[in-house]
C-alpha cells in the first residue's frame, strides 16, 4: 500500500488485516468499464521542480501537526498502532494519513482540470479543509484494517465442505490485467455478509488477507485464516468467478521486523512462493496481491529481490495469475520510500495505489482529495505515469471518511480532538435519518457535513458517488488501468457507489457550506471564471449557460471556435483540444452556443455569446480562423439541417443547503 499507514493488519497476536486490493496490468481492451479511452493516451506532462506545501498556517504546520499526535511524529508500537484519542460516540476504527512527497504545480491542474466537474461545476467553500503536506511511508491500508477489524465481532464462519469453482476457461486464459480495472477488496471481517457483495461489474476481488510469516509461511492461527478456509469465501469465490471476475489472494505484512527478515533471509523466497502457490491452487484463485506495508529504505532493494523470485515462481505455477502490489500513494515520487516502485514494476501486473488516509489529522479535511494544495490524487497519478506504464496504474478510493470533533460547524473551524473513522454506509444512513446538509468542497473535490451532538459540533469529510465518479473520471482522463475500492461492504451495498466507479454517477450540486472566515486547511478557489475564444477572426467573450435554451435548443451548426482559453481548471484543458463546436440558436439568431460533452472532448460544458449579424458565418461554414462573412446564412439551408442541442449542465456552482438543524451522527 501506499507509503502511508495503510492495511496493516495481524501480527504477534493477531493482527487485524489492513484489506487492500492490487490492480494487475492488462494488456487488452477492459472488459465492462464504460470510460474506455479511445486510442493511446497521450505522454505525461513533465512534472515542474516546483514541490508543492499548500497553505501556510497552523492547520498546516508541521510542528503543530506533530503536536497533535499528526503523522510526522506518530509514536508506533510493534504493531504499528497509533495512539489516539477517544472520540464523541463514534466507534474508533481506522485512522492514518497517506504519504505524499510534494506536490507538483500548476502543470497537474492543467491536465486534471478536464475532469473536475465534466459537466457540472460544484460550489466549494470559501473555507474548506484540504489535505496535508507530503510525509514519508504512511500506511493507509495497514491502520485501517487495524481499526475496523478491532470493532468487528469475531467471526464464526463454518469451513468450506468443498473448493470453490474454479475461473472459466475464458477467464483463466485471459491476460493477467484488464485495460480497465475494478478492483474490490473482500475484508474477512465482513465475510459474513459476502452474499450482498455486488460483484457483477468488479474485475478483480482480492480476498483480504493472510498474513505472512518472517520465514515465509503464513498465519494459520488468526481471523484471515478462518476467513480463508471458510465456506462463505469459497460462496463469494464461485459468484465472482460465475460474474467473469477473477479472484486473489492478498498476502499481508504490516510488522517492520517482519518485512526486515523477509527481506533479508535468502530462504524465504522459495518459502513464500511455495506457500502461495499451494494456498491460491488449493482454492482455484486466479493470482495474488502482495500489500507489504513497511517504512524507510532499508528493505527496498531487498524487497524488489523477494518479489522478483517469488513472482517468477508464481508465473511458473501459472503465466495468467494476476500478480499485484499494493503501494503508497508517494511512492512513485519517493526515492528514499520503502517501496522502490520502478524496481518492482517488472514483475508484477500492476499497483493498487492506496491513495487514501491523505488527510490532516489535526483539521478536519478530505481523506482522498482528488485536487488540492497538499496531498491528492492527480499529482500520485502523474507521478506513477512518469516511472512505470499507465496500464500498470489502479488508483485507489475510500469508501469511508472520518469524523473530527470541531469548535463549530464552519469550514475552518478547529478540531478539538483527533478523527475517528466512519464508514460511507454510516455516514449516508444517519445523514438521510437526520436531515444532514451535504456541502462541498471545491479545492479537494469531495463532500463534508456537521452536526451537533449535545453540546458538541462535528464535521466529517468522507467520498460519496459524486466524488468517486470524478476519481474514475481521472483514471479515464488520464489512461490508466482502473480503479480500485478499499474496501466492500463499507458502502452499505449502495449500488450508486459502484456505479460511481463504472463512471455512472449523476452530477451532483452540493453547497459549499457555512465558514467561519478564519484559517482554512485548503485553498478557496476563485469563483470568478473568464472564457472566450476565437469566433470567425474575432475573439468572443463566452458566459457560462445556467437555464434551459430557449427553443427547446433548436440550433444549426455554425462552425468552430479556435482558441478556447479560460482560468477556471475544470475547463482549461479544452485550450490545447481541437476547436470547439458552434451552434446558432433558431429562436434567437443572434445567439451563439459553444456545447461540447465527454467522451468526444475532456469535459461538458455550455456557453453562449452574441455576435452581430455581419460575422454570422454563411451556410454552417468552419468558422473560427475564417474572415467574416457579410450575408446571413439562409433560414432554411438543405445542407444544414437543424439539430436538437442535449439539455443544459451549466459549470458554475449550486445547489441548496438544508436549514435543518442537524441532529446527533449516530455512527
Amino acid at each position: 500500500m501506499p507509503t502511508q499507514h495503510g492495511h496493516a493488519g495481524r501480527s504477534g497476536v493477531e493482527k487485524a488485516p489492513g484489506g487492500k486490493s492490487a490492480g494487475a496490468v492488462w494488456s487488452g481492451p477492459f472488459r465492462r468499464f464504460p470510460f474506455v479511452v479511445d486510442g493511446v493516451s497521450p505522454p505525461p506532462p513533465p512534472l515542474p521542480d516546483t514541490v508543492r506545501t499548500g497553505p501556510s498556517g497552523p492547520a498546516h504546520d508541521t510542528e503543530e501537526r506533530a503536536a497533535v499526535g499528526g503523522k510526522f511524529s506518530r509514536p508506533r508500537s510493534k504493531r504499528g498502532r497509533r495512539p489516539r484519542a477517544a472520540l464523541a460516540h463514534v466507534p474508533r476504527r481506522i485512522a492514518t494519513p497517506s504519504a505524499r512527497r510534494g506536490h507538483a504545480a500548476a502543470t497537474v491542474l492543467g491536465v486534471v482540470g478536464a475532469l473536475l466537474v465534466g459537466s457540472v461545476a460544484f460550489g466549494g467553500p470559501t473555507a474548506g479543509a484540504g489535505s496535508t503536506p507530503r510525509s514519508r511511508d504512511s500506511t493507509p491500508n495497514a491502520d485501517i484494517a487495524r481499526e475496523f477489524a478491532s470493532q468487528a465481532p469475531p467471526i464464526q464462519l463454518p469451513p468450506a465442505t468443498a473448493p470453490p469453482a474454479p475461473a472459466p476457461p475464458t477467464l483463466a486464459a485471459s491476460p493477467p490485467l484488464h485495460s480497465h480495472e475494478v478492483f474490490g477488496f473482500a475484508p474477512w471481517w465482513d465475510l459474513g455478509n459476502e452474499a450482498a457483495f455486488d460483484v457483477r461489474d468488479l474485475t478483480t476481488l482480492a480476498y483480504f488477507s493472510v498474513d505472512v510469516n518472517p520465514d515465509g509461511t503464513v498465519n494459520r492461527s488468526d481471523s484471515g485464516w478462518v476467513g480463508y478456509e471458510s465456506q462463505a469465501l469459497a460462496d463469494l469465490v464461485s459468484r465472482a468467478h460465475a460474474a467473469q471476475d477473477r479472484v486473489v489472494l492478498t498476502v499481508t505484512g504490516f510488522d517492520q521486523h517482519v518485512l526486515d527478515q523477509l527481506t533479508s533471509d535468502p530462504s524465504v523466497p522459495n518459502r513464500l512462493a511455495s506457500t502461495l502457490i499451494q494456498l491460491v491452487s488449493a482454492k482455484n484463485l486466479d493470482g495474488v496481491n502482495f500489500d507489504f506495508e513497511g517504512n524507510g529504505p532499508q528493505d527496498r532493494q531487498g524487497l524488489d529481490n523477494l518479489i522478483a523470485s517469488v513472482a517468477g515462481q508464481l508465473r511458473g505455477a501459472d503465466p495468467h495469475w494476476q500478480l499485484s502490489m499494493s503501494t503508497y500513494a508517494s511512492s512513485a515520487g519517493d526515492p528514499n520510500g520503502f517501496f522502490d516502485i520502478g524496481g518492482l514494476a517488472p514483475n508484477v501486473d500492476g499497483f493498487f495505489v492506496m491513495a487514501y488516509d491523505m488527510n490532516s489529522r489535526s483539521s478536519p479535511s478530505p481523506t482522498a482529495p482528488l485536487t488540492g494544495p497538499g496531498n491528492d490524487d492527480a499529482v500520485d497519478v502523474a507521478e506513477y505515469s512518469h516511472v512505470v506504464p499507465r496500464s500498470k496504474i489502479i488508483l485507489g478510493v475510500p469508501y469511508y471518511g472520518y469524523d473530527w470533533p470541531t469548535a463549530g460547524p464552519n469550514a475552518g473551524d478547529p478540531a478539538t480532538g483527533g478523527p475517528n473513522p466512519v464508514t460511507y454506509s454510516q455516514v449516508a444512513t444517519t445523514m438521510a435519518s437526520q436531515h444532514l446538509a451535504s456541502y462541498w468542497d471545491q479545492s479537494s473535490q469531495t463532500p463534508w457535513t456537521a452536526y451537533q451532538s449535545g453540546s458538541q459540533w462535528h464535521q466529517v469529510y468522507f467520498d460519496d458517488p459524486t466524488s468517486l465518479a470524478l476519481k474514475a473520471r481521472l483514471a479515464n482522463t488520464d489512461g490508466i488501468a482502473g480503479v480500485g475500492v478499499w474496501a466492500l461492504g463499507m458502502d452499505g451495498n449502495d449500488p450508486a457507489m459502484l456505479a460511481a466507479l463504472l463512471g455512472h454517477a449523476a452530477p451532483a450540486k452540493f453547497a459549499a457550506g457555512p465558514s467561519s472566515g478564519g484559517s482554512a486547511s485548503g485553498s478557496s478557489p476563485s469563483t470568478s471564471y473568464s472564457y472566450q475564444g476565437v469566433y470567425n477572426g474575432a475573439t468572443e467573450s463566452l458566459s457560462p449557460v445556467t437555464s434551459p435554451l430557449p427553443g427547446g435548443g433548436q440550433a444549426r451548426s455554425a462552425g468552430h471556435l479556435q482558441s478556447f482559453s479560460t482560468n477556471d481548471p475544470g475547463f482549461t484543458c479544452l485550450s490545447n483540444g481541437p476547436p470547439l463546436p458552434v451552434y446558432e440558436l433558431q429562436a434567437s439568431p443572434t445567439t451563439y452556443v459553444v456545447q461540447v460533452s465527454t467522451p468526444s472532448y475532456c469535459a461538458s460544458g455550455t456557453w453562449q455569446f452574441t455576435a452581430p449579424a455581419s460575422s454570422s458565418p454563411s451556410g454552417g461554414s468552419s468558422g473560427g480562423g475564417s474572415s467574416p462573412s457579410t450575408t446571413t446564412p439562409p433560414t432554411t439551408a438543405p445542407s444544414n439541417p437543424p439539430v436538437t442541442l442535449p439539455p443544459v449542465t451549466a459549470p458554475t456552482s449550486g445547489g441548496t443547503t438544508s436549514t435543518t438543524k442537524p441532529g446527533p451522527l449516530g455512527l
